[in-house]
């Protein structure tokens, strides 16, 4: 019985959370300067509390409140580093597509899938167009294989989805979503299995052959009533 529930957790897929390395690479960006405004905060501090280290020229308070306010911003940069590189991720939960952002999210339905495919991120953007902060985070990207993933339709107006996620994560010559991702290959299958898994209970329920939970609780509601 042991070796029967063993092989069949094995047998089960594995779900995973496939870090966005777009936004995994905006994470290491911020934490040097975040470690350095901490650290240049608590230098600014220190005559404060060591009077050895009082200047004439200087107001230790002054520093003082010039050092708070570097340890504020220092903090802030590290929360969003460490935020960006652990929390930035593609999620294939089984009722919906999960892209998680730092301070955003997006729900998308299988059933708006119209079709996944791999791509060359060469294919879709060009290093001449990369500028500014776009070049350092999507320049070691460039080589790496991402997943198209084209929709019908999208979960909310896509002017509002580009005020709040990078423009690299939409596809430029489809409608559709653009992962970048350690693994390509398993998000491709987990993507495509529930798409594929949504699509035969859609063709079920057309056919009478599947009712969702909703319906079948208004149908027990309704035989209670009589």
């Amino acid at each position: 019985m042991a070796r029967k529930k063993d092989k069949e957790a094995q047998e089960q897929p594995v779900a995973l959370r496939h870090p966005l390395l777009l936004y995994y690479n905006l994470g290491r960006r911020y934490h040097p300067p975040g470690l350095f405004l901490f650290l240049m905060g608590l230098f600014l501090l220190l005559p404060a509390f060591i009077r050895e280290l009082e200047n004439d020229d200087v107001d230790p308070e002054a520093l003082a409140g010039v050092g708070s306010v570097l340890i504020l911003v220092g903090i802030a940069f590290l929360l969003f580093s460490r935020l960006a590189k652990r929390r930035a991720y593609v999620y294939c939960r089984p009722d919906l597509l999960e892209i998680k952002l730092p301070f955003y999210r997006v729900l998308v339905s299988y059933r708006r899938i119209n079709m996944v495919q791999s791509v060359q991120a060469l294919q879709l953007f060009s290093r001449e167009s990369l500028k500014g902060m776009s070049k350092p985070l999507m320049s070691p990207l460039m080589a790496m294989t991402a997943v198209e993933v084209q929709v019908k339709s999208w979960p909310v107006s896509k002017k509002r989805l580009r005020r709040m996620i990078s423009r690299y994560m939409f596809s430029p010559r489809v409608e559709g979503w653009v992962f970048i991702v350690p693994n390509y290959s398993i998000l491709m299958r987990q993507i495509e299995e529930q798409r594929q898994k949504h699509e035969d209970d859609l063709q079920g329920k057309t056919s009478g052959s599947y009712k969702d939970p909703f319906e079948r609780y208004q149908e027990q509601l309704s035989r209670e009533r009589r």
